[in-house]
């Protein structure tokens, strides 16, 4: 198909490092320019622990044209590897307003987590042993492929398993606040990015990426039960100024991440005529859109 139709600009996702890696290798001869969307399993594919795939995923950034990275340390990354990075963050997603489910708890928070390898779920459950019983925990993702066993946990927790979009839209309607944690210093989790979507507060781990850029209407924790406790309480105790901060920082982040789309079209359109150049090109979205101190230039 690439034969075929000849293009001047070919954009992919990393993962997959494997078409990735196929099409840095080929554009030259093929005659096109690679733009790749790089999440953070692209930059550092099994956790940065495999020296083989952390070789391919410095080729690719080295050999692509254009690396679309969400953050500053991600930017600096694919700086380190010779790359030439842009940095825009996720759209802030439009989530339907639907009416409030009947919940279980006096305070009702949703925990966003798919169980993945980065998210450190089981100090959630600890933290709920430690709460008043009328502050309940809802936990989305599929928790059998951890073999946890519902039964031994608190009773303030609930665990929702895979729910369709549906309910899940309708838990995020319903809930006070979410909770949406991850290990990884670089990366900016989606449901963070959803809650501000339905303006709720919301408890965040404490990195840089995620404070520089959910500067607002959030409460940022250490990974341990003591400490997700104590932020599970700071948000109860602060939850008006904390949903008026999430429509703040929706209204911001909405308006900044058109100004950076309309910057990266014009570099992509210039990319696929063959115009943009290589090397001299800054990559900072602060030149076109800053954000007082507070952003991801």
């Amino acid at each position: 198909m690439l034969l075929k139709e000849r293009p001047g600009l070919v954009c992919c996702q990393n993962p997959s490092i494997v078409l990735s890696s196929f099409l840095v290798a080929i554009k030259k001869a093929a005659g096109f320019r690679v733009c790749v969307d790089a999440h953070n399993a692209g930059l550092f594919p099994a956790e940065g622990r495999s020296p083989r795939l952390m070789r391919m995923s410095a080729y690719i950034q080295r050999r692509s044209d254009l690396t679309l990275v969400t953050n500053r340390d991600l930017h600096e990354q694919v700086k380190r590897n010779q790359g030439r990075p842009f940095i825009i963050q996720d759209r802030i997603p439009d989530i339907p307003r639907t009416p409030p489910a009947a919940l279980k708890g006096r305070h009702n928070i949703l925990f966003i987590c798919s169980y993945a390898e980065d998210e450190p779920y089981r100090l959630v459950f600890d933290a709920a042993h430690r709460l008043d019983p009328r502050v309940h925990i809802y936990v989305t993702g599929n928790y059998r492929k951890k073999n946890i066993d519902p039964g031994l946990l608190p009773a303030n927790v609930s665990l929702t398993g895979y729910i369709p979009e549906e309910r899940y839209v309708e838990m995020l309607n319903s809930v006070d606040a979410t909770i949406d944690l991850t290990e990884r210093e670089g990366c900016l989790v989606c449901g963070a990015y959803e809650s501000v979507a339905v303006e709720k507060p919301q408890i965040l781990s404490d990195t840089r990426a995620l404070r520089r850029y959910f500067h607002k209407g959030a409460v940022y924790t250490q990974h341990t039960a003591e400490g997700i406790r104590d932020s599970i309480h700071a948000l109860l105790n602060n939850r008006e100024r904390l949903k008026r901060e999430a429509r703040e920082l929706k209204e911001q982040r909405s308006k900044e991440w058109e100004v950076k789309r309309s910057a990266l079209a014009l570099l992509l359109e210039d990319m696929a005529r063959g115009e943009a150049g290589h090397g001299s090109f800054n990559a900072d979205p602060s030149r076109t859109c800053p954000e007082k101190g507070k952003g991801e230039g």
